[in-house]
């Protein structure tokens, strides 16, 4: 039992380094959220309506700003 959790720690420590830095790509290259509502106009017509800053938007720059990458 303890030979086994010594190979997962092990295992742990060998992935820690490159998962950190692939987090930390993926979170660079994430493509900007745009948030879409789709509303109707006084004329009964279908519109979309975007909006410039939301939730998603903030936790984005969140995500950018945590891991020290300028936008």
């Amino acid at each position: 039992m303890v030979a086994g959790l010594a190979a997962i720690s092990q295992r742990k420590q060998l992935y820690v380094i490159p998962m950190s830095k692939l987090r930390l790509l993926m979170i660079s290259r994430m493509a900007k959220p745009e948030e879409v509502l789709i509303v109707e106009d006084e004329n009964g017509n279908i519109v979309r309506e975007t909006m410039k800053d939301n939730d998603v938007l903030v936790q984005y720059k969140v995500c950018l700003l945590c891991t020290n990458i300028s936008l």
